[in-house]
């Protein structure tokens, strides 16, 4: 006989959302993985003692971890995916009849929240990586991603600055004569203007008027778009991140680097962790952070930016240096011998003889004028041991643990966890966001390698009763 199911209200049930929700459901696990009651703490300065109720701070993080884990970016759908899933219910406490909080109460509550409380869940998080045997601290991988901003190069408009009346229209006056000439000269012989304003935008001339904190990049071979760039340290035992830094896109990767190994010590020292090496790539290049790694004594693996010698001249690489005599032997047998320093450029500057280039048959490959110049960083004993580093096995492995560290991780976090955009604006909101979805990444390597723990338990289990059932087996006697 067929079967046709009716749905039919009830006006009374006896169930509850512990009876509707499997014991293995994931949010349950993430429950009892995870106790965020430490929050309430953190959080009691931002709160007076009177007024209205706030949102649970405990209730406001799992909402945002949830929306993490699930992809969502939007408060809006947060909240409408969180209300019609059980096992979320019971994760935030919310019974079946009761409403989940407002969008905008998950957006006023992200503004009001101050960075560091973010990052004490991110802490806590990393500390449980630690004791769980997941963090070994000996060797860091550094990497950095673009992330989208929420906003469009539509929204930039020129800076303005703080400049009087007179002035202001003296130059406005200037700027159109100039664009009026340039205007009359590009005209073709149909008297139509041909003229484009090729002047590349800057981000010291043009600001968003949306997202002011937004900086224009390029990302490969794509045009243009406003974005943060976002900087991870991933430790290589099992790739969990123990630090994230959002900073202006517009910063190079190499300005950022000391400040990243600056943050990522001191979250390891915490755990009783140091580093010891670590390894990034050339855009994290720069032979002052190569002299602060020795300083702290941490191995650096960061290979160096190569340029193309475009003047036609012998290159630099192909005079010799004797530290014994501090002088250069240029191909010609000549000496370079010191001269000057160069302090702003922190170099000292090595010049030939002009007879001697005289009289050289080099000369017209080597330069034009009569004598040749060398400037030999202060930084270049760094430099050569960093370069003899990256020529051994262990600066291929480590280049090797940098590529299957943090750029993994940013591929994970843009497809599955909202890195694709800040959604949020502001840099602090993208600090916050960041966070959060490290925090995401790192609880996932945590939950894997409980149950992994879980598996190895039960089979060594299984093992012992099969190994006890065959010596029972062999060796009872029966009377």
């Amino acid at each position: 006989m067929l079967g046709k199911k009716r749905y039919e209200a009830k006006m009374m049930y006896s169930v509850t959302l512990e009876d509707l929700v499997p014991g293995d459901n994931f949010y349950r696990v993430i429950d009892g993985l995870l106790d965020l009651r430490f929050l309430y703490k953190e959080c009691k300065e931002v709160y007076g003692e009177t007024g209205k109720p706030s949102i649970d701070p405990v209730v406001f993080f799992k909402i945002l971890l949830f929306g993490y884990f699930e992809n969502i970016l939007s408060d809006r759908e947060l909240v409408r995916r969180a209300s019609d899933s059980l096992g979320v219910r019971l994760y935030l406490g919310y019974d079946l009849d009761e409403d989940l909080p407002w969008h905008s109460t998950i957006s006023r509550t992200r503004q009001l929240y101050k960075e560091e409380i973010f990052e004490k869940l991110f802490d806590n998080v990393l500390e449980k990586c630690s004791e769980a045997g997941l963090v070994s601290g000996e060797h860091q991988s550094i990497d950095s991603t673009l992330v989208r901003a929420n906003a469009s190069l539509s929204s930039l408009e020129k800076r303005i600055d703080i400049i009087e009346l007179k002035e202001y229209i003296k130059k406005t006056n200037k700027e159109n004569v100039i664009q009026e000439k340039a205007k009359s000269d590009k005209k073709d012989a149909n008297g139509s203007s041909n003229m484009r304003n090729k002047r590349q935008t800057k981000n010291e001339e043009y600001i968003s008027k949306t997202d002011p904190d937004s900086r224009m990049a390029s990302k490969g071979n794509k045009p243009s778009n406003m974005y943060y760039s976002t900087h991870y340290g991933v430790d290589s035992r099992k790739k969990v991140i123990t630090d994230v830094l959002t900073t202006h896109a517009d910063i190079k990767d190499s300005t950022s680097l000391p400040e990243v190994i600056k943050r990522v010590e001191k979250r390891l020292s915490i755990v009783n962790k140091k580093v010891k090496s670590i390894s990034a790539d050339k855009g994290y290049y720069s032979v002052k952070n190569l002299r602060m790694f020795e300083e702290k004594e941490i191995t650096a693996y960061i290979p160096r930016q190569r340029f193309v010698n475009s003047t036609g001249n012998i290159d630099k690489q192909d005079f010799i240096y004797n530290y014994g005599s501090d002088t250069y032997k240029c191909p010609g047998n000549k000496l370079l011998k010191y001269f000057y320093t160069k302090k702003e450029k922190e170099s000292r500057v090595y010049t030939s003889n002009p007879k001697g280039c005289n009289n050289c048959m080099l000369k017209i490959k080597c330069t034009s004028t009569s004598k040749r110049m060398i400037h030999r960083s202060i930084y270049q004993e760094e430099v050569e041991r960093a370069e003899q580093r990256m020529k051994r096995s262990e600066g291929k492995e480590a280049m090797r643990l940098r590529k299957t560290g943090p750029e993994p991780l940013f591929g994970e976090a843009k497809a599955n966890h909202g890195l694709s955009k800040y959604m949020n604006r502001g840099i602090s909101n993208a600090q916050k966001t960041s966070f959060v979805i490290a925090t995401v990444q790192n609880l996932k390597r945590l939950l894997n390698a409980r149950n992994k723990r879980k598996d190895i338990c039960k089979n060594n289990l299984q093992n012992i009763l099969l190994t006890n059932n065959y010596l029972q087996n062999k060796y009872c006697f029966c009377s």
